[in-house]
């Protein structure tokens, strides 16, 4: 089999699904929504924006694999295989899903549906193999799914806990999937002076905070450079 390149690649494990997005195209995601009650423990992101596209992709709840004629087929739980093109008829991972006798590729991934008996397989030149049958419908996610850009700059803030008055906030920086040392750091918000906390164009409204868990509303994003 031909080797086939990998089109995309994600950044970091965290992927969204969503409905009703424009797909195919560069754009900003933020999470939460502004202006809609959430909730973090400790430890959890608050707040994110990141630069990517939406797209079609099929994601296993678990990795399934087989094995056949010396070569072993692997379908990667939590990893999302994606259309090109949302008129491509196949997905592809952005990983070697194809091992054997010295060789390793990306090939493309057909996931068809049959309740309880749907299956993953993989096909190159309209054949397809190495399929993962038996799978339940349940065994695969599959819709619009945000998918991180390459090397992409992604902020986010996250709740280090409350000690009194004084909330612990960290501020991360990250490109291509790693935080950078220089761009970690805590912020403190002093909530005798006020519920509203404000970090490079963030605001947070804080609702209710203990030690371990927080209840807030993002009123403004980080501002993004598009």
């Amino acid at each position: 089999m031909r080797k086939i390149f990998l089109l995309a690649v994600f950044a970091i494990s965290h992927h969204v699904y969503a409905e009703g997005n424009t797909l195919y195209e560069d754009t900003h995601y933020n999470q939460p929504e502004i202006g809609v009650e959430s909730e973090a423990y400790l430890g959890d992101r608050m707040l994110s924006q990141a630069k990517g596209e939406w797209k079609e992709c099929i994601t296993p709840v678990k990795t399934f694999s087989k094995k056949s004629m010396g070569w072993v087929y692997s379908y990667k739980g939590g990893e999302p295989i994606c259309k090109s093109d949302l008129k491509d008829k196949y997905y592809l991972p952005t990983y070697k899903n194809a091992v054997g006798h010295g060789n390793d590729m990306a090939t493309q991934v057909r996931w068809k549906k049959k309740g309880k008996r749907s299956s993953l397989c993989q096909c190159q030149m309209g054949f397809c193999g190495g399929c993962a049958k038996k799978l339940s419908e349940d065994d695969v996610k599959d819709g619009e799914t945000f998918v991180y850009a390459n090397n992409s700059f992604q902020q986010t803030i996250e709740y280090a806990g409350r000690s009194g008055d004084i909330l612990k906030l960290n501020y991360s920086e990250f490109s291509g999937g790693w935080a950078r040392q220089a761009f970690t750091r805590e912020f403190q918000v002093d909530l005798s002076e006020g519920s509203i906390a404000a970090y490079k164009g963030a605001i947070i409204e804080i609702i209710d905070a203990t030690n371990v868990q927080i209840k807030y509303k993002v009123i403004r994003n980080f501002a993004s450079d598009s």
